[in-house]
């Protein structure tokens, strides 16, 4: 019978392929078809047809047809695209399992995982798990579940096993309604973002309570609020009433927040309220009190001012996690009455990824630096081929677009990032920048560019070294596909993303992306440019000295140490939060951390360094935390700006420091050191400084200073002195 079955669908499929050409265009009957009942030659057939009738395959059927595990011609128009050709590479027969997983990761990251139906990612993840590629399998079921979580079914039964050697974090979930589908949510949305959450649930509108009792250790509360919370309960009250109620509401929520984080020394995560679809005012609903609009801006307002006095509160934009769900996709009505759920399993999804990717971004940092190429990215046309008069950057399109690009990379250097310029051109191609009248950007706005015709995986290596940063703090930006896929595949830790092929999607697209987003804004961001320019400058005086010595000598460099200031807080917070290389115990101390004054018997301080030298100001590049007992001090932090290393500022920092707790009657200091597989260039700075290695502990190694015996030696080639707000 089946069998009949079976012949009975390919011959249906035989004559119906007699009308592929019309059939396509009508978009009928194809689409309903299951295409795991054709065959190669079925297929073959459809696709020359529509060669011969001058078509090509649609996208919706290219999608159709590799869900079912077909291939497509490499020479099919449609079939261009590099996610298509990705996709048909990894159907073909006797693919190997190396070229599977190479294939994968290039998909991974060329690009938004939603792009493709959710049956295009099951057949994905089933083929790289038929090829034995299980890991990449996960990690890219894990990519798109936000979009397609039924790609996890496949490897489910992997999932616990993986999640378990990821790096962990403790998460407690509480809310104002039921949080149960939201920690299911959590767990996958970061492990998509290379963590290995422990997850518990407080309960049923537990948020009160859990704020309160302070309970088990965690890394982050994480706070699921609805608006149906902060509605009015009584509508016999008046207005003003209603008024008086939401802000006594918010004054005790926003209050507990900030003792939770004081007494915890956790984060709190919370969410805004989203847009309001239904008002509960008309058109009156953002004016009056009992309007739901109202509400909301109220609401969002607290939770933004809190924040906002406070580090360690982490507010989630949920009208921007739910940006790509449709309004009425965001709630389920039933759920809601039947079991106080108040957000729709796809909105749970959104809401948790934009928490695993804000933590993501809190612990690992944004990108640090821009690299953007020149021609068809920052203007229009070839500037060695259309000339300077000519390129496309202004105030018509298309040169609006590219001016509005220009200024969104402008805003991202005001935030901190550092903007360099990758492009194939002679050098000249810099002139465009001070010479055509509608450039945003000017040659000064780039702290490194590379104008040549080596390949722009080497020049951003060059680069990279110039400035002292590893390759994953590098964002790609080109137009072209070549570029970046060779980017991508000779400098695989450069995130070199899709960018649109229409300039005018591209500042709205370059806004909306994660690897840019900042969680907090210093006034030392805005300066990052020039600090990095003077350490350029000083790299260059090196290479023209006679002798490590005379280059120290020729920098002129001035260290000046204080104790942290309201002011210096959030420079040094972010010190410990970002800095990877000089950085001793890898212990990434928050504001609230460094901040505590005192924890029983000890007393932390908490000191920091700003280096200047003869090409300008470095600002705040070095910190320190220290705990004092009785007559003991214990080093629990040095960290340090890569753009200073090599230049003895850590030895004046900590002979700086030295002496001060002697003259504070401490007796003996103690260095802590934990090895990463990125400080390796900090390992012997207490060694070195005459420090003698003594007992560790919890993965640290320890090294002991005795002051009762200790001289300070003269650093002749920084002058160091104590700022006069020091404690």
């Amino acid at each position: 019978m089946k069998g009949n079955t079976a012949f009975s669908i390919a011959t249906m499929l035989d004559e119906l392929l007699e009308f592929g050409p019309a059939l396509v265009r009508s978009r009928q009957v194809l689409p309903a078809i299951d295409w795991r009942n054709a065959g190669p030659v079925q297929v073959e057939k459809l696709v020359s047809q529509l060669d011969a009738a001058g078509m090509t395959v649609p996208h919706w059927l290219a999608f159709d047809l590799l869900a079912a595990g077909h291939t497509l011609r490499p020479t099919e128009p449609q079939n261009s695209s590099s996610d298509l050709s990705i996709l048909s590479a990894l159907n073909r027969p006797g693919v190997k399992p190396e070229e599977a997983l190479e294939l994968a990761r290039r998909l991974q990251c060329a690009g938004p995982l939603d792009r493709f139906p959710v049956k295009i990612w099951k057949q994905i993840v089933d083929r790289l798990n038929d090829l034995g590629i299980a890991e990449q399998a996960i990690k890219l079921a894990l990519s798109a579940y936000v979009a397609a979580p039924d790609a996890l079914r496949p490897v489910r039964s992997l999932l616990d096993s993986y999640i378990s050697k990821l790096p962990p974090v403790r998460l407690r979930v509480s809310g104002t309604s039921n949080t149960q589908t939201f920690v299911a949510a959590l767990q996958y949305a970061f492990a998509a973002h290379d963590f290995g959450a422990s997850v518990t649930d407080g309960g049923y509108a537990s948020l009160m309570i859990e704020l309160v009792q302070n309970r088990a250790p965690t890394d982050a509360l994480i706070l699921l609020l609805d608006q149906n919370y902060f509605m009015p309960r009584d509508w016999r009250r008046d207005h003003d009433q209603i008024r008086v109620d939401l802000e006594e509401r918010l004054t005790a929520l926003t209050q507990a927040m900030t003792q939770f984080c004081r007494c915890t020394g956790a984060a709190v995560v919370v969410n805004t309220l989203p847009p309001i679809t239904t008002p509960s005012a008309g058109f009156a609903d953002m004016a009056t009190n009992g309007g739901a609009a109202y509400i909301s801006a109220q609401v969002n307002q607290a939770l933004a001012s809190a924040a906002a006095a406070n580090p360690q509160i982490l507010l989630i934009d949920t009208a921007q996690a739910l940006s790509t769900l449709p309004g009425p996709a965001r709630h389920e009505p039933k759920l809601w009455y039947y079991g106080r759920i108040a957000y729709s399993e796809a909105a749970m999804r959104h809401i948790a990824w934009s928490v695993a990717c804000l933590w993501r971004i809190r612990t690992r940092g944004p990108a640090k630096v821009l690299a953007l190429d020149f021609d068809n990215t920052l203007w229009g046309g070839l500037f060695g081929d259309d000339g300077l008069e000519n390129l496309q950057c202004g105030d018509d399109f298309p040169g609006s677009a590219y001016k509005a690009f220009q200024i969104e990379c402008l805003r991202l250097k005001s935030q901190g990032m550092i903007l360099v310029g990758l492009s194939k051109n002679n050098a000249d191609a810099l002139d465009a920048f001070d010479k055509h009248p509608g450039m945003v950007l000017r040659r000064e706005d780039f702290v490194a560019t590379c104008v040549n015709w080596h390949s722009k995986p080497e020049n951003l290596r060059t680069i990279a070294d110039e400035l002292g940063l590893g390759l994953d703090a590098f964002l790609f930006l080109d137009d072209s596909p070549h570029e970046r896929e060779e980017m991508r595949r000779l400098c695989p830790q450069v995130i070199a993303p899709e960018m649109p092929s229409d300039p005018a999607m591209r500042p709205e697209w370059l806004r909306s992306m994660p690897a840019t987003w900042p969680i907090r804004i210093t006034d030392a961001d805005g300066q990052r440019t020039e600090y990095y320019t003077a350490e350029i400058k000083s790299r260059q005086l090196r290479e023209t000295s006679g002798s490590y010595e005379e280059y120290l000598s020729g920098l002129a460099q001035r260290l000046t140490v204080q104790q942290v200031t309201p002011v210096s807080l959030p420079r040094i917070a972010q010190l410990h939060q970002r800095t990877n290389q000089f950085n001793l115990t890898n212990e990434r101390l928050t504001e609230a951390d460094l901040s505590r004054t005192a924890d029983g018997p000890e007393t932390r301080l908490v000191y920091s360094g700003s280096v200047r030298d003869r090409f300008g100001d470095l600002g705040l590049v070095v910190a320190s935390a220290v705990d004092i007992n009785s007559n003991t001090a214990v080093i629990r932090s040095l960290v340090m700006s890569c753009r200073v290393i090599g230049r003895q500022v850590e030895r004046a920092f900590l002979s700086a420091l030295v002496q001060q707790l002697q003259t504070d009657e401490v007796h003996i200091v103690v260095g802590l050191f934990k090895p990463t597989p990125k400080n390796a260039v900090a390992e012997h700075v207490y060694r070195d400084f005459g420090f003698e290695p003594t007992n560790g502990f919890e993965g640290f190694t320890a090294w002991k200073l005795s002051l009762m015996t200790w001289k300070a030696e003269p650093t002749h080639t920084i002058e160091t002195i104590w700022s006069e707000s020091r404690c």
